[in-house]
């Protein structure tokens, strides 16, 4: 069995347990063309994937050794068959990923940012309320905005006011509560989409006029209108402010509220990575980013610290 079979037979094996497996399979699929071509009975080695890794578009070491750690559960299955004896190392080329600053966006920046939405073309058609909301749904939830635009009407439930939130990251299915009045703006906007489009024909909860399904296309490519009307356009390592920073203000904003209430943030934190569907607390931290206002509380909290020798 040749290395292309093996590697479509690892993808399709992969997705049966649940694993999206999108960029990967690309991956996985271009170097077993790679090796194909090199020589089909070449012995599978380190430096042969290490080779391949480097051809990565960028040529950035990071962009490098993600390529190359993509392939070692890879290797890992070709073991498993007998293809090769080579389980490829971990951390070989040190981090696969690295992180960039998020924007956090102000409260000012937020409703600004939904005025435009409404501003948006067509002027009184679907298009402006469905931005709108979906923003509005972002900020107030911390969903992903994939999580967003692919909600269906039968998993939006305005009566008990909780979001099923379908094939997210690392989970089948999760259940997300919603405050009062984001249910209430979601009910506004239910009725205005059935007024706009009776026949439901997509299923999902975000349309258009024509009646197609917002897509996270379609998404993006509306908030760069809004943000670039807005003048929103500071950037960070060459990265301009995107949807899905709304869901870092999200964190940050719940974390400042617990601070002021002096509230307990450990225990906080862990329901918070429920909620946002993390199966590990360590990556909800990842999304808490050093603000002016929570390192001024950070700093006070230091300084009683400091000043009663270091006793809590």
């Amino acid at each position: 069995m040749n290395l292309i079979t093996l590697a479509n037979r690892y993808i399709t094996e992969r997705r049966q347990l649940g694993y999206k497996l999108t960029s990967e399979a690309r991956c996985i699929l271009d170097f077993a063309g790679h090796f194909q071509e090199k020589e089909a009975n070449h012995a599978l080695t380190t430096e042969l994937m290490l080779e391949w890794a480097s051809l990565a578009p960028s040529g950035s070491s990071i962009a490098i050794a993600r390529r190359f750690g993509i392939l070692r559960p890879f290797s890992q299955y070709l073991h498993q068959h007998g293809f090769t004896h080579l389980v490829l190392p971990t951390h070989y080329l040190g981090p696969t990923h690295r992180r960039l600053p998020p924007y956090i966006y102000s409260a000012a920046e937020i409703k600004r940012l939904m005025t435009a939405a409404s501003n948006l073309i067509p002027k009184g058609g679907l298009r402006p309320l469905t931005i709108r909301t979906l923003i509005g749904l972002l900020i107030s939830t911390g969903i992903r905005p994939g999580e967003a635009v692919r909600l269906q009407c039968n998993e939006v439930d305005l009566h008990e006011n909780v979001l099923t939130i379908s094939n997210s990251k690392g989970w089948y299915q999760r259940i997300v509560p919603i405050s009062t009045s984001t249910a209430s703006e979601l009910g506004k906007y239910r009725l205005r989409r059935i007024q706009a489009n009776p026949v439901n024909s997509t299923g999902a909860f975000f349309e258009f006029d024509n009646q197609q399904a917002l897509n996270i296309r379609s998404a993006d490519h509306a908030f760069k209108v809004i943000r670039e009307a807005t003048g929103t356009t500071n950037t960070l390592n060459g990265r301009l402010p995107r949807l899905y920073d709304l869901r870092h203000t999200f964190v940050c904003q719940r974390v400042l509220a617990w601070y002021k209430n002096d509230e307990d943030i450990n225990t906080k934190v862990a329901q918070l990575s429920r909620y946002l569907g993390h199966k590990k607390v360590s990556d909800t931290y990842w999304y808490i980013t050093a603000i002016p206002e929570l390192m001024s509380i950070a700093a006070d909290k230091f300084a009683k610290y400091s000043n009663k020798g270091g006793v809590l």
